[in-house]
């Protein structure tokens, strides 16, 4: 992706896990017969692509590493998950996947890295490449791991109760904060939208 030029003014994001909080966790996904996007997965990306947020997928796909996704499958997964999304107006502006694991198989791929959630590096790149302003922005997911990236990149996360989450609810790591639980994307965006006053798209048409 090309660098946003300097001048160009910082927008924030919202973070989005994949399995578990926009599509069914089969475990690994390997098969595109297998996605199945929740009912509420293409109006909740929508609301945030109206609100004027950036929309950012950032996946854990250490089966790859475990030799049980293909290289290739991923692209083609959200190449499909783009088309479902686009037929009901939205979009997600970057992908962003991490194919390690420290028990991965292929040997270039067993390593501690610094991109597998909750390391910050796909958030960290995706800033980069789409100049995003990381403190006001926002992470969502099913894991306490997706919690944990919103935090450490200085924005704010929310755990959905959708994929693992109702277990990772009643496993809350000692002294773990969180902006809220919701029990599905849908309830997240709501939560984003009112605590934001609207959006950045609101907040840009009040400043005229």
């Amino acid at each position: 992706m090309i660098t946003p030029p300097a001048s160009t003014p910082l927008r924030p994001a919202v973070f989005l896990d994949r399995d578990g909080t926009i599509n069914e966790d089969v475990g690994y996904l390997s098969e595109l017969s297998h996605l199945t996007l929740y009912p509420w997965a293409i109006d909740a990306v929508r609301l945030l692509n109206r609100a004027g947020y950036l929309v950012v997928m950032v996946t854990n796909q250490g089966g790859i590493g475990r030799r049980m996704i293909r290289p290739e499958f991923v692209g083609e997964l959200h190449a499909v998950i783009d088309q479902r999304l686009a037929a009901g107006g939205a979009h997600v502006d970057g992908w962003y996947f991490c194919p390690h694991h420290p028990e991965a198989l292929v040997e270039e791929l067993r390593a501690v890295c610094d991109c597998r959630k909750p390391a910050t590096g796909m958030a960290r790149d995706a800033a980069r490449d789409l100049g995003i302003d990381l403190a006001r922005s926002w992470v969502v997911g099913d894991k306490w791991i997706d919690v944990q990236l919103g935090q450490r990149i200085g924005g704010r996360g929310i755990l959905v109760r959708t994929g693992w989450g109702v277990i990772e609810e009643g496993v809350r790591p000692e002294g773990q904060t969180v902006e809220a639980i919701c029990d599905t994307l849908a309830g997240a965006v709501a939560s984003i939208l009112s605590a934001d006053g609207g959006g950045p798209a609101a907040a840009a048409g009040q400043g005229r």
